[in-house]
């Protein structure tokens, strides 16, 4: 069994990094989240149930950062922070020229949502929010979180 004390903080802040970039998608926005997640696993470090595989642990606390970030700043600046995410785009698919006319259908489909159905659709697949957790931001009650996703989901089916 590892010891806290003996646990690699170098691969644990990159597996910190990786994963607040995964969910802000800005480097400055992920370092900040990373440092706040390192420092929190730091500070708690007897608290993992799993000493001997830390990584987990502590990049779920790097998800939590980062959703706190998001929170925070939406709540300072009092409009809504998901601007970047009513532009989906299939961000792999930019990466990959092959993947080119499946970038496009899906920047095409999307465009066709309401700004409404937008924010569901990057709440759910882009920051990879519970229907718990969308239903909270949101202010709806769950069960329509999920009814109006189901909708949303089979009308993106139907367009691709």
């Amino acid at each position: 069994m590892k010891d806290p004390e003996h646990w690699d903080w170098s691969a644990i802040r990159a597996r910190c990094n990786a994963e607040a970039l995964r969910i802000l998608r800005r480097s400055h926005d992920a370092e900040e989240a990373t440092q706040e997640a390192v420092a929190r696993a730091w500070r708690s470090r007897h608290s993992c149930r799993t000493p001997e595989t830390p990584l987990p642990w502590c990049a779920q606390i790097a998800r939590n950062e980062a959703l706190r970030l998001i929170a925070r700043r939406r709540t300072q600046t009092g409009h809504e922070t998901f601007d970047e995410c009513l532009e989906l785009e299939d961000f792999w698919a930019s990466e990959d020229n092959t993947k080119t006319d499946t970038r496009i259908d899906v920047h095409r489909v999307l465009k066709t949502l309401t700004p409404h159905e937008r924010v569901l659709i990057a709440l759910r697949y882009g920051y990879d929010w519970s229907h718990a957790e969308i239903a909270g931001q949101l202010d709806i009650p769950e069960a329509t979180a999920r009814v109006r996703l189901h909708r949303v989901h089979n009308r993106l089916r139907g367009l691709l």
